[in-house]
């Protein structure tokens, strides 16, 4: 009977005898003679295909939808941080104006009832935002920092960059502790004159010291910020504003090539909210001074005047267009580096898109008990911060964005009373001094302010009404959700890998670890104990050395 040549095994073959056979051959193991002439068979004449096309298309499939599962939850929490932010203009004022009127009654009756907890923390909130304002207001001279970042060198641009993002994290990090420990109960409670004076009653003036330090290093980095990307938009090449993109595009290097579970994809999914609403308020803003400070330009490119080159290579005689052109190239660079990211950490990490609908049911339930209706069945906070409850979950600094959405307008509206001649300060207002003209031109703009404040007010209870109805909907199939979740849980089965190549990927991966090829472990530097086996375990911090290599160093 003549002998049978023999077909190298492929994992991916359907008739290879590693998949095939009942009794496939070990890795290793010592193979049949190989002729030339069975291998020109091989390669020219060769019908097999892969018979895990299907599985492999998971995997594609889930890389294409990735965009559009993150883009949901990044579009909700972009709302929830838009109505976090107006909270700060719109109810907080209201809030803080009752709490100050009812502590003023205070003060003139003679038994009056103690002032609530939350009231106290509406006070201690609203003299947070307007000290830090006073504060910093002398500190943040646009012009000055415009100019002083603008002189610097290309590379200390790129430091600038990278610290200030930094600092920035790591500001909102500890901020939100210290404003935790601010207007917790604890804190609040011993702040009347109902108790006499001890260490608990100096609790509260330590918080709020160092909730104001906090507030105003923060403000001033975002301060930073946002100058510092208004110096790369309005350079005259690109230079800067490449700087800006790619220093995007350098967050891929650092996030993808990692090994992440469900847990740390929703940190970095928070993240990328915060992220993408500061950026986009931040954007608006320079887009609003680059029109205010365009205003009296006569806009005739034919006449020679000179743009800057980030303002746009595709120019136009529409102003809107030349003014937002950089504004979205840059939100353009962000949302593809979200995508890239996010897409590729769960290619790698077998994460499924679904783990975002996770994520949004997560916020939704935060969102549903901090509403009225989840604290009547709560009854119990141990914070009395009344600010949404998800804003802390995503980690949004509201208060820093606020002072700086205030100082950077309010030296926007000067830019605008200045191109006014007449203009006259209003710490320089006397009724000899103003017109009757002067006073319907003050006032007019004064009515136009409240109107725009009532616009917010309502634009605030819009979105909070419907925030909370669409997380209410949402909890009655949270459950089936969360039970079809577990195919993203630990030790999850690769996506597109069928058993007979996991198997495979098994025996492979025991020839690779063999233990015969490894250093021996020193059990001095904490490596390995006396008597161990060998077997992977979690050390100690007391067996920990700097540069014993657990899972990275630093």
């Amino acid at each position: 009977m003549p002998h049978e040549p023999y077909t190298p095994p492929t994992p991916i073959s359907p008739l290879s005898p590693t998949f095939g056979s009942p009794e496939p051959p070990k890795i290793g193991a010592r193979e049949a003679p190989f002729s030339l002439w069975d291998y020109l068979r091989e390669e020219l004449l060769a019908t097999d295909f892969d018979s895990h096309q299907e599985q492999k298309w998971e995997r594609v499939s889930n890389f294409l939808s990735m965009p559009v599962a993150m883009e949901k939850i990044i579009g909700f929490g972009f709302i929830v941080c838009f109505d976090s932010f107006l909270y700060t203009f719109t109810i907080l004022p209201i809030r803080f104006f009752l709490a100050f009127a009812r502590f003023m009654s205070n003060m003139v009756r003679r038994s009056p009832p103690p002032l609530p907890p939350s009231q106290k923390a509406d006070l201690l909130r609203g003299l947070l935002l307007i000290i830090s304002l006073l504060i910093l207001n002398p500190l943040t001279d646009a012009s000055k920092i415009y100019h002083t970042i603008r002189g610097q060198d290309t590379i200390k641009l790129y430091v600038i960059f990278n610290a200030l993002e930094i600092a920035d994290r790591l500001c909102a990090s500890i901020g939100q502790d210290i404003l935790d420990c601010l207007f917790s109960r604890s804190t609040l409670e011993p702040l009347t004159h109902r108790k006499a004076v001890s260490t608990q009653t100096f609790r509260p003036v330590f918080f709020f010291s160092l909730a104001l330090a906090y507030n105003v290093v923060h403000s001033l980095v975002m301060i930073y910020q946002l100058i510092a990307m208004n110096v790369a938009i309005n350079s005259y090449d690109h230079s800067l504003l490449t700087l800006l993109v790619s220093n995007q595009f350098v967050e891929i290097k650092g996030s993808v090539f990692k090994r992440f579970e469900k847990d740390n994809l929703f940190q970095i999914t928070c993240a990328d909210i915060v992220e993408r609403f500061t950026l986009a308020l931040m954007l608006v803003i320079i887009a609003f001074r680059n029109l205010i400070e365009l205003s009296g330009t006569e806009f005739d490119f034919a006449e020679g005047f000179v743009l800057p080159k980030s303002f746009g290579w595709f120019r136009g005689n529409n102003v809107l267009w030349t003014i937002s052109y950089p504004v979205f190239m840059v939100l353009g660079c962000e949302m593809l580096v979200d995508w890239l990211k996010h897409a590729f950490i769960t290619k790698f990490n077998h994460i499924r898109p679904s783990v975002y609908e996770r994520y949004t049911d997560v916020l939704c339930l935060d969102l549903s008990s901090g509403s009225a209706v989840g604290r009547l069945r709560t009854r119990k906070h141990s914070y009395i911060d009344q600010s949404p409850l998800v804003a802390r979950r995503l980690g949004f600094a509201s208060i820093p964005l606020a002072a700086l959405a205030i100082l950077v307008g309010s030296q926007s509206l000067n830019l605008i009373f200045s191109a006014n001649s007449d203009f006259v300060y209003p710490w320089a207002w006397t009724i000899r001094t103003l017109s009757q003209a002067e006073l319907v031109y003050y006032a007019t703009w004064i009515i136009v302010g409240l109107l725009f404040w009532l616009c917010f007010v309502v634009i605030k209870i819009i979105v909070g009404i419907n925030l909370i109805s669409y997380a209410t909907r949402r909890r009655a199939s949270m459950e089936e959700r969360e039970a079809a979740d577990v195919v993203n849980d630990f030790g999850r089965d690769p996506i597109g890998e069928g058993p007979e190549e996991r198997k495979y990927n098994k025996e492979l991966k025991s020839i690779l670890d063999d233990g015969k090829d490894d250093v021996p472990r020193t059990a001095e530097i904490g490596e390995n104990k006396p008597g161990d086996t060998g077997k992977k375990r979690r050390l100690r911090l007391e067996e920990l050395t700097r540069y014993t290599m657990v899972k990275r160093i630093w």
